[in-house]
């Protein structure tokens, strides 16, 4: 199975420890940072979303990416206030 690339938009920035432990990466840090994630399932996403809303960072929004290479993102979108 191809593991998925999400962009995880947050409000406010997340520890570099909690990226590293995560093994997610910093795109761009201002207001929002974003943070893309390659995870192997969906409940690996709601894990990090949940560790995150732990953390009490505040997720702006969640995007599939088809092609890491490219910005056009899957429409639909992930909700991380509902779980799997």
């Amino acid at each position: 199975m191809v593991d998925a690339t999400y962009e995880i938009s947050v409000a406010g920035a997340v520890p570099e420890q909690d990226l590293r432990d995560v093994g997610a990466v910093t795109l761009a840090v201002n207001q929002v940072n974003t943070v893309v994630y390659s995870i192997p399932d969906q409940s690996a996403l709601y894990g990090l979303l949940a560790r995150l809303r732990a953390l009490g960072i505040e997720v702006v929004e969640v995007r599939r990416i088809l092609d890491p290479g490219s910005a056009t993102p899957e429409s639909s979108e992930i909700d991380p206030d509902v779980g799997p």
